[in-house]
């Protein structure tokens, strides 16, 4: 399937089509020029196959087994490849439908903006989806990306920033309630997601996952993914990390990702805290998730791309 469009622009003279990405080294050279230079996914093909070429993608739907939809202009000015003028990327997974499309970078040339581009590649994913009956949404949309999805029939939520203080008594979390669509994440995922992955190391357990680094900011402990009745376990986790902290003398964070408070200990994180993403800074502590035709009961730092190095 591919789709066809004809907008027109001084740097954009002839009709451009949607298909699935062609070649992985033209996007990520893409990727390096005009999302970020040095970008992961662009300096790292290790990390590029980890997001784009999970196990679970379709390769009916992706024949090249890169899970990225691409606009290219094939003027024949840019040889076989034609020019790359835009991309829509999404990481595969077996939740939370055992067929799903976590989207992760979204762009096209900045000369091309408003030009409908961006909205046929969102257009010729979700269609994707909808054919396979699979979900599709994302986790860590800005607030100016909310109108685009609620337009397109995605349900939208805020998800909030919270630290944990062994000394803050609260009261305990807020139960969600799960799709009757859903599934939970699954031991293959899992191990691929977390044990598997080519840079970073977790600890992973029935508990949950977390994964501690020093960096600019001091030491950060990230709660991944958080299971129920986890509440001792969590103080456990804080204090293997402050002694970390300590002997680095450094300052501790623990973190975490939710929709409503995670339990006991946990409070919203001050404005003006880093988001500990390198370079760490304050960029505030408020993110949307998007998903069709439902959102999942939780979302964390382990979906979606939240905890990759960027």
């Amino acid at each position: 399937m591919s789709a066809t469009t004809h907008q027109r622009s001084p740097a954009h003279k002839s009709s451009c089509t949607v298909l699935p990405c062609r070649d992985d080294a033209q996007l990520r050279e893409y990727i390096n020029r005009y999302w970020r230079k040095d970008h992961v996914l662009a300096r790292d093909p290790r990390m590029f196959d980890f997001t784009y070429r999970t196990p679970w993608v379709n390769s009916n739907r992706f024949p090249n087994g890169t899970s990225v939809l691409c606009v290219y202009d094939d003027d024949g000015e840019h040889g076989e490849r034609g020019r790359l003028l835009g991309f829509l990327g999404c990481i595969m997974t077996p939740y939370p439908r055992k067929s799903s499309y976590w989207l992760a970078l979204w762009h096209v040339l900045p000369e091309l903006k408003g030009t409908g581009l961006g909205g046929a590649l969102l257009r010729e994913m979700q269609q994707h989806a909808i054919e396979s009956n699979s979900w599709i949404g994302t986790f860590g949309a800005g607030p100016e990306a909310v109108p685009v999805y609620l337009k397109r029939g995605y349900m939208v939520r805020a998800v909030r920033r919270w630290v944990f203080d062994p000394q803050y008594d609260n009261s305990q979390a807020f139960i969600e309630s799960m799709n009757q669509a859903e599934v939970i994440p699954n031991e293959d995922w899992l191990r691929y997601r977390f044990d598997e992955h080519p840079i970073y190391s977790y600890q992973r357990d029935e508990h949950g996952v977390f994964r501690t680094e020093s960096n600019e900011w001091g030491v950060v402990t990230h709660c991944c993914k958080l299971w129920d009745n986890s509440e001792n376990h969590v103080h456990q986790v804080y204090e293997e990390g402050l002694r970390i902290a300590l002997a680095e003398d450094k300052p501790f964070l623990l973190d975490s990702w939710s929709y409503n408070c995670p339990g006991r200990g946990w409070k919203l994180a001050p404005e003006d805290l880093a988001s500990v993403f390198h370079p760490p800074q304050a960029r505030g502590n408020l993110i949307y998730a998007s998903g069709y035709p439902f959102l999942p009961m939780k979302v964390s730092k382990g979906d979606c791309d939240q905890d990759r190095p960027n």
